[in-house]
């Protein structure tokens, strides 16, 4: 009787020990267990993981040294939040505060307050991005094609895929632009976002199937005095700036295939057709840099396939039947058929498209980069840890091939499902930043820290590879 009156007693201690007012209800002591990145500075963002976190934000404090800091979201296993001006250089304990809880994380936060402002370090290609195209919301008296460029940017990143059109972007009130050039030279909204210091662009521009039925002359002209045009203006007007554009269109199978159909065969009348838009671009875009002065400033042509699987079987696709016929510098993979294979799978898509590029030795190292990927949080029912987990997952799988560039699609969502948000986004529809906006913004502030100290240690930037080989663990 008395070993059972000790153990009643010691378990009502414990249960007690967890109450809060209540002695029906356990409330779990909140534990912080790793943070990320261990080196940023102000203005960057740290993820702090766990678990039992209080989701009520305003009941939990992050403290950085003395220093008291309400988090940007809280999650049961996942705290953000914003390093603040004013903090010296140096190592900084952090804890979590929840009411009178107090969890101490292992190590120590190392804050540099350092300014980046070499330029070679400014413009290095992380090969991580995003994009916007046909964005559905905003939040600002900007047009939807400025504030989301702002947000891509404020984001930490120096790459930009857009599509040259106003309807894209919930422009109004703007003239019928003859001309891509006219658009960007002309427009507002385009002059601004190409203004803005990002280092890599990716247009689509004039992203058509007019060629379906055979490329006549006078469509062949069109198309070549276009991307001809542009293209001289972007090396004249962004000469000397290390800005580099990258001319391309949408899903190229879909273009081959119309209606979506993948049972469809294309006639060769109609695949004759694609690669000579194709051959016409490139040459375009060729000739124009010839008869262009320029420096530090360059323009490259695309194209995109997006059913490769399909061509791996067999079927004739943009990559076995049209690709190995035109002289194209690079290839972008809508890559939504592979994203979710195994490394060596996935692998072995991207390989196979390399094996398809024609010949170009004036570029170095590989051409096929990621032009969209990602799952959307529809997918996992709006699960913020799965949607960034995953997509997560997915960026590695490619940085580890050697993509020079992956493109999440995209910055605000760009489609409604049953009447609701799929949930392609980085930032959502109530203004919400996700885990995975935080991830690209903690990797880029930890990217340029990188590059800055491998560019003093070894008295030059890091390659290629080298980079790749640490971002893919670093993302």
């Amino acid at each position: 009787m008395r070993n059972f009156l000790f153990i009643f007693f010691i378990l009502t201690a414990v249960a007690g020990s967890f109450s809060c007012g209540s002695a029906d209800k356990v409330v779990p002591v909140p534990v912080a267990l790793s943070f990320s990145p261990a080196e940023t500075s102000a203005g960057g963002k740290v993820v702090i993981t766990g678990s039992d976190f209080n989701t009520e934000m305003y009941s939990t404090l992050v403290s950085v040294g003395n220093k008291d800091i309400s988090p940007d979201s809280v999650s049961s296993d996942r705290i953000v939040f914003t390093v603040p001006s004013g903090l010296t250089a140096g190592d900084y304990s952090l804890s979590v505060k929840t009411g009178s809880n107090i969890s101490v994380l292992p190590g120590q936060l190392i804050i540099s307050n350092m300014e980046i402002t070499d330029p070679d370090v400014l413009s290095f290609n992380y090969a991580v991005g995003t994009q916007t195209i046909g964005p559905l919301y905003g939040f600002t008296s900007d047009d939807r094609l400025v504030e989301s460029a702002n947000a891509i940017l404020s984001m930490g990143s120096n790459i930009l895929k857009i599509t040259l059109s106003t309807g894209s972007y919930n422009i109004t009130g703007r003239p019928n632009y003859a001309s891509l050039v006219e658009l960007v030279r002309e427009d507002p909204s385009f002059r601004k976002v190409l203004d803005m210091p990002f280092s890599y662009y990716f247009f689509w521009a004039r992203s058509h199937a007019n060629w379906a039925d055979g490329y006549s002359a006078s469509e062949r002209a069109a198309d070549s005095t276009q991307l001809a045009d542009l293209t001289k203006y972007l090396l004249t007007r962004f000469n000397n700036t290390g800005k580099q554009f990258f001319l391309g269109h949408w899903e190229g199978d879909w273009y081959l295939l119309p209606n979506y159909d993948a049972t469809y065969v294309p006639s060769d009348t109609r695949l004759q057709g694609m690669i000579q838009w194709y051959t016409a671009r490139q040459n375009a875009v060729d000739e124009a840099k010839r008869v262009t002065s320029h420096a530090n400033v360059d323009v490259f042509s695309y194209c995109e396939v997006n059913r490769v699987v399909d061509g791996m079987n067999g079927l004739k696709r943009v990559a076995n039947y049209v690709l190995p016929y035109t002289n194209v510098d690079y290839v972008s993979y809508s890559s939504y058929d592979a994203q979710g294979l195994s490394q060596t799978e996935y692998d072995n898509v991207l390989n196979y498209i390399e094996s398809k590029l024609p010949a170009r030795p004036q570029i170095k190292g590989k051409r096929v980069f990621i032009g969209e990927m990602g799952r959307c949080a529809m997918d996992f029912n709006f699960s913020q840890t799965l949607h960034e987990s995953v997509n997560r997952e997915n960026i590695r799988k490619a940085l580890k091939w050697g993509c020079p560039f992956v493109l999440y699609w995209e910055m605000f969502n760009n489609e409604i499902k049953n009447n609701a948000q799929r949930g392609f986004w980085l930032i959502d529809d109530n203004n919400m930043k996700w885990p995975l906006y935080n991830r690209f913004s903690d990797f880029y502030v930890k990217a340029k820290i990188w590059v800055a100290s491998q560019k003093k240690s070894l008295n030059r930037l890091p390659t290629r590879e080298e980079y790749l080989t640490w971002a893919r663990t670093a993302f």
